[in-house]
């Protein structure tokens, strides 16, 4: 049963006040103080669509539904008189009228709806001469709220007469980015009241230029039901603007009237298409950019300014001019500027590094310019060989085995990277030898303090005999020089000597070491 509306009598004349948004907006870029430019950009594609052109376009009506959806309404196929389909997400982000939509709702009597909260609601369905395009009332009005919509066309389909086998609601998504078409098709659909009359027509989104295309393929006219009106154009929220074929600024289509009136089209004799272009193009976009100090940066003409991170940061101005959906040239002005962020600056210390195998070593990754992170999250992430250390998300990091650590230390998008190798002496090497063998072997031929001293740091070696008497000396960083010979060069006898070790912490190690010829 259809719904009875009512009419009420209004008994003020209501003047709406339709403000004009703002358009143009500047996305400010963040970027590392790595990096040597940011770039600050306008939301071109909201200007693209702010009007439209109409025109004539090849017919085109694909009937393969191999891949295609069906349009659901809670989630079985909706065969409902005068209902809102399920919100049906588009692929892609789609400018309208300026607004970035990523879903819809299609209705079961030809109209698209940008406005997911509609799933599954009323779809009016009368149509009068008076209305039309733009009409707050087309297609869709409640509560004082109207929203964007595709007509194509628009007028009362009998969902709820669907023909087994043969009538179809389908959607599809198609193509690669940035190319992708989202195309609604309702295929042999009967007309409410004339549920032998069928029609057949096809909504197609392009992601490429926001652009819409309706191909209609058949629109009988049902002359006993709604006067046989029927409707085919686009409309913003507010309807304040709308599109139609023969709109008086349609290439070749000035004779043809497909606002609110009665037409028909049959595919054996007139198939139609036409297509919604955004009349704003980026060549006829009018954009200049401003620096810091009001003046026109040179060049700077594009929906896009490169700003080097180590001169004028900002903020910059971008002015443009554009034909909003009323023919009128508006310029509008917005601000941005480019924000540098420090990067972590890290230092592991020394590339290899060993340790003895008992030995514990600590590894830090606090940046060493920590102060220009001062109420900033820094993120750590310890990794060895390769695979990350689960839970290892401190500065620092205790190691007890060798391996490749590497740290990634991250503020916002800036990172930065530091590794560091731990290799492990040899066991005999991490204690002082008491016995030297001096000779042609290779083995044991001196006194090799070589961990020690890159451990602690030897500032001064001393050797003596049994007497007290020094017999050997060396200072600032030995590590394997003494080979049991005396100051002069020469070789010392095979005896019992003694040696003192003064570190650069100012400790100090002693004891005996034997000499065996």
């Amino acid at each position: 049963m259809k719904r009875i509306l009512t009419l009420l009598l209004v008994l003020f004349i209501w003047n709406p006040l339709i403000l004009r948004a703002q358009h143009v907006t500047v996305i400010n870029d963040t970027v590392c103080d790595t990096e040597d430019y940011g770039v600050l950009r306008t939301n071109i594609q909201s200007l693209l669509t702010s009007a439209y052109v109409t025109d004539s376009l090849t017919y085109n009506f694909d009937t393969n539904f191999t891949n295609a959806n069906d349009v659901l309404q809670g989630g079985v196929p909706l065969a409902i008189d005068d209902e809102f389909s399920d919100a049906i997400d588009i692929g892609f982000t789609f400018y309208f009228f300026g607004e970035p939509y990523t879903q819809l709702v299609v209705g079961s009597n030809g109209d698209i709806i940008f406005e997911p909260s509609l799933a599954g609601q009323y779809d009016s369905w009368p149509l009068y001469s008076y209305q039309l395009i733009p009409n707050i009332e087309l297609p869709y009005y409640a509560n004082g709220i109207s929203y964007g919509s595709i007509m194509g066309a628009y007028h009362d389909i009998h969902a709820g007469r669907r023909i087994q086998g043969l009538s179809e609601m389908k959607y599809e998504l198609r193509g690669t980015a940035p190319n992708r078409k989202f195309i609604i098709t309702y295929y042999e659909m009967p007309q409410f009241s004339c549920t032998d009359l069928l029609t057949s027509q096809q909504i197609v989104l392009n992601e490429s230029d926001y652009s819409i295309e309706v191909h209609m393929r058949h629109k009988p006219v049902c002359s006993n039901w709604n006067n046989g009106l029927a409707t085919l154009g686009i409309q913003n929220a507010d309807a304040s603007c709308g599109y139609y074929p023969g709109d008086g600024t349609t290439a070749g289509s000035v004779l043809v009237n497909r606002n609110t009136s009665v037409w028909t089209i049959d595919s054996l004799v007139n198939p139609e298409a036409w297509i919604f272009k955004p009349a704003n193009t980026i060549g006829n976009l009018s954009i200049t950019w401003y620096d810091s100090n009001r003046n026109p940066v040179p060049g700077a003409h594009a929906d896009s300014l490169v700003v080097a991170t180590n001169g004028d940061l900002g903020p910059y101005t971008c002015e443009v001019t554009f034909y909003d959906c009323h023919g009128n040239n508006i310029t509008e002005y917005a601000e941005g500027e480019v924000v540098v962020v420090p990067t972590p600056v890290l230092n592991l210390g020394e590339p290899v590094q060993k340790r003895c195998s008992n030995e514990t070593i600590t590894l830090d990754a606090t940046p060493e310019n920590i102060d220009s992170f001062q109420n900033v999250t820094l993120n750590y992430q310890w990794s060895k060989d390769g695979s990350v250390i689960t839970g290892a998300t401190s500065p620092q990091l205790e190691v007890t085995e060798p391996g490749v650590y590497s740290v990634v230390v991250s503020s916002g998008n800036c990172s930065s990277e530091a590794e560091v190798t731990i290799e492990n002496y040899q066991n005999s090497a991490c204690i002082i030898p008491e016995v030297i063998t001096p000779g042609d072997d290779g083995k044991n031929d001196a006194l090799v303090l070589d961990y020690l001293n890159e451990k602690e740091g030897i500032s001064k070696i001393q050797i003596f005999n049994r007497w007290g008497s020094e017999v050997y000396s060396k200072t600032d960083g030995y590590t394997d020089e003494w080979h049991g010979q005396n100051k002069n060069g020469n070789d010392l006898p095979a005896a019992t000597y003694f040696y003192v070790i003064e570190l650069k912490d100012g400790k100090t190690k002693k004891g005996m070491i034997h000499i065996i010829r």
